[in-house]
């Protein structure tokens, strides 16, 4: 990727506390980090597990050490990139250093390193020494992350589930309360899926799922959330501050609904409920009214949207 830059292959494991001096293979006989500092360093980097906060202190540390101007620690599925890139910048002041993926399959293979000028030995030596420090917790946070992740999506559809659900209304109440920042909430519910289900199996089941899922998906923007909370039962958190912007969202994805092959060929529809959140509610009124304007639908024959 980086061919002329500086790569040491390292062999010690992260998980190693001795380093003997054939670890550093570019390293002077100068004076390595001292105890203190490197136990200052590793105070520092344990005071979080947030990927993206982690790597924003590890850059500021590093630079209180060696002349650093840019740290990557991108991979196929993340960007992590902190500081600058000059357009003088080029292979001869760049160090590209091996994550021990033993314990973490989504680190990087590798973290890059670009100093203001070509590295000298010494801190080539730092870096390295503080890279090995690093590198154990950051797989820990990448860990912590794709845990959390687990424990968060719905594993058939991809969407939110419910516990991603709680986290994310808690967030914006206490938002809108603090700021007066208004969301909306749409509650959808599936027209004749237990008819597919009694019909065709519950294989037939999960691709109308995850149908529905792709379908939401597509219609909403990049600040919405969207969930499965339910067996079918799904919910979207908007960017709404108004009933009208809610239903243009319900009605897109009623027609969406309407023109996807699989569904229309078993007859599926969707009741959707929606409501703004306004001074005085909480999550429970919120979902009540919703959810209240959805029933609403169901009982004056289905697959149309109706706001609180």
């Amino acid at each position: 990727m980086f061919p002329r830059s500086t790569v040491l292959e390292f062999s010690t494991s992260v998980y190693e506390h001795v380093y003997p001096d054939s670890f550093y293979p570019m390293a002077s006989s100068g004076p390595r980090l001292t105890a203190d500092q490197k136990n200052s360093f590793l105070g520092q980097i344990l005071s979080t597990i947030d990927i993206s906060a982690l790597g924003s202190l590890y850059f500021h540390q590093l630079r209180q050490h060696v002349a650093l101007v840019h740290l990557n620690l991108s991979d196929a599925s993340r960007h992590l990139s902190y500081g600058r890139i000059k357009p003088e910048d080029n292979d001869t002041n760049t160090l590209m250093l091996p994550m021990n993926n033993r314990h973490s399959t989504s680190a990087p293979e590798y973290i890059r390193y670009v100093f203001a000028s070509m590295p000298s030995r010494e801190e080539r030596q730092c870096v390295a020494e503080l890279h090995v420090l690093f590198s154990h917790q950051f797989a820990n946070a990448l860990e912590f992350e794709r845990l959390k992740k687990m424990a968060t999506k719905d594993a058939l559809t991809t969407l939110g589930n419910r516990n991603a659900f709680d986290e994310s209304c808690g967030r914006l109440t206490s938002r809108a309360d603090r700021h007066d920042e208004k969301f909306g909430l749409l509650v959808i519910d599936l027209d004749n899926f237990k008819t597919v289900n009694d019909t065709y199996g519950h294989q037939e089941g999960d691709k109308v799922l995850q149908a529905v899922a792709a379908e939401i998906s597509s219609v909403l923007r990049n600040e919405d959330e969207a969930f499965r909370i339910g067996g079918d039962e799904f919910c979207c958190l908007l960017d709404c501050k108004q009933k009208e912007s809610l239903k243009v969202i319900a009605d897109r994805l009623n027609k969406r609904i309407e023109k996807n092959p699989l569904l229309k060929g078993h007859g599926v529809s969707c009741s959707i409920g929606g409501a703004v959140y306004r001074q005085g509610d909480n999550m429970q009124s919120l979902f009540e009214r919703a959810d209240h304007a959805l029933y609403q639908v169901k009982a004056a024959g289905k697959n149309a949207y109706l706001a609180a």
